[in-house]
């Protein structure tokens, strides 16, 4: 069971580069129309959606993974813009 665990939610996919739970902060975004050119929405309400709909797990993990999509020295990229919280 650990090894299940560990490949298929700690480490990352091979063909994007994103664990599931980022996967599903980006669709849960996508769906609530946060694209660059809309203005900026709280960082609960992202969150507050992705646990409401797609991850059925604690907020932290969540946040966590937010916080990482926007950090610059994270990876190379960043795939958010942070702005506040």
């Amino acid at each position: 069971y650990a090894m299940s665990v560990i490949v298929g939610r700690a480490l990352p996919d091979v063909r994007d580069g994103l664990k599931p739970v980022q996967r599903r902060i980006l669709f849960a975004m996508h769906e609530l129309g946060l694209t660059p050119d809309r203005p900026y929405r709280k960082c609960a309400r992202v969150v507050g959606d992705v646990l409401g709909k797609y991850h059925p797990h604690g907020d932290q993990a969540v946040y966590d993974a937010l916080v990482r999509l926007v950090q610059t020295f994270a990876s190379r990229n960043p795939l958010l813009d942070g702005h506040g919280n």
